[in-house]
């Protein structure tokens, strides 16, 4: 999970968390602001920053929001993070490689601590929110470079 970041380019990293980004108070589920994911995770996710900024040193608190059939690709992070699983279902894998044979399935309540390093993946089986928090700046690195979606060009609306 914490995979999200590399830098999605300055531009796109504020234009994705700046405006949402908040320092204290509360936060209302039906008034987050989501917008459409940086272009470090695949095309069709959300994001919604509760708390902090993820492209900015110091904790974070944000939510992922994909439909069914969504996949991160093997990545790692140079900083751990945690993640639980607001609602919906997915599959979570650990090692460098996606591998069936080595998923979970993760329901609501779920949660998933992936150290500095940790190779790891999911895919969303039914439409899911998931929450990750860390400290950032937050990083990913696809472990396969092919399956980078800044390396094949992806654009973000």
């Amino acid at each position: 999970m914490r995979s999200v970041v590399l830098a999605f380019g300055a531009l796109c990293a504020f234009g994705v968390y700046g405006a949402a980004a908040q320092t204290s108070g509360l936060r209302f589920a039906d008034d987050l602001e989501w917008k459409p994911a940086p272009a470090d995770l695949p095309r069709g996710a959300d994001v919604a920053v509760l708390f902090g900024d993820p492209q900015e040193s110091g904790p974070f608190v944000m939510r992922l929001r994909a439909p069914a059939g969504y996949q991160v690709p093997a990545h790692k992070h140079s900083d751990m993070e945690t993640a639980t699983v607001i609602s919906g279902t997915l599959r979570f894998g650990e090692g460098p490689r996606l591998d069936p044979r080595a998923e979970k399935f993760l329901h609501a309540g779920d949660f998933i601590v992936a150290t500095p390093g940790m190779g790891h993946w999911f895919t969303v089986n039914e439409d899911a929110v998931v929450q990750v928090s860390g400290t950032g700046p937050w990083k990913i690195e696809y472990l396969d470079p092919r399956d980078d979606p800044r390396e094949k060009g992806a654009m973000r609306d």
